[in-house]
């Protein structure tokens, strides 16, 4: 909570710094609750349940749930939007999820671990329907909105309700405690400008003048650059399995959206 509170604030600030240059446009009511909602539900809920997950299962599985994020928005707009699957598409869908199960399978813990490890699961599982749903809400908001602007309304949304959700837990002073040590103080200030300035301004982006598969296929590649940052700055022994999972995973997702 506290990770996506503060990250949120830093990048609120550079983008608030932008937008004073570039001006504000206005905004109609519909669009502006469209885009807070999307942040509320795709950061506020979303981003939280991703560190949760991050703690418990490490990045590379973690980023690898993730994979599943563009097939559930998929699903969504389905179920939501009236939209079809061709049957290469569900062939795509089953690489992916093969993918998915091969590397999880393969980094089930022992005993003494695996309530936690099963509660990563749980936790990554919810990230991916919130994520989804965020992405497809964002892509209705920012279709006639700089994608400056709609990233701004969205992480503003985002840090009401995890400010809010700080007041009413008591949890405040708590979470800025960390924050004393300079190397955190760093450490957060670079995963801030690199992911939450940068990579939530740059999705939407993506968003805005792409289909929304080609934009979440794109999304859904970070496990294939995850795994050598692993193995370089984390030391993590990249198995021969945890390459082959990723690399169907990934490739589910291509052949997925090639042939809708």
């Amino acid at each position: 909570m506290a990770m996506n509170l503060f990250k949120g604030v830093i990048a609120l600030g550079f983008m608030g710094m932008i937008l004073s240059i570039e001006g504000f446009a206005s905004v109609d009511i519909p669009v502006l609750l469209v885009l807070a909602l999307s942040g509320l539900i795709g950061i506020f809920l979303g981003d939280t349940l991703y560190f949760l997950t991050l703690v418990r299962l490490g990045p590379r599985l973690t980023l690898l749930l993730g994979t599943l994020i563009p097939i559930t928005a998929a699903f969504l707009a389905v179920l939501f939007l009236g939209e079809r699957v061709s049957p290469g598409a569900w062939v795509g869908i089953a690489l992916t999820l093969l993918g998915v199960t091969y590397v999880l399978w393969d980094k089930a813990p022992e005993q003494s671990k695996a309530r936690y490890w099963r509660s990563g699961l749980v936790l990554g599982l919810i990230f991916v329907v919130a994520n989804a749903t965020g992405i497809i809400l964002t892509k209705i908001g920012v279709e006639n909105l700089s994608a400056m602007q709609a990233s701004f309304i969205r992480s503003s949304a985002a840090l009401f309700g995890l400010f809010s959700w700080g007041l009413a837990t008591a949890a405040l002073g708590r979470w800025v405690s960390p924050l004393r040590s300079r190397r955190m103080l760093m450490l957060l200030l670079s995963a801030s400008l690199i992911g939450a300035f940068f990579g939530t301004w740059l999705s939407v982006v993506a968003l805005k003048y792409t289909d929304t598969a080609i934009a979440a296929t794109l999304n859904s590649t970070s496990p294939v650059f995850i795994l050598p940052l692993a193995a370089i700055f984390l030391k993590e022994r990249i198995s021969v399995r945890a390459i082959i999972g990723t690399v169907l995973a990934v490739s589910g997702i291509g052949i997925y959206f090639s042939t809708i």
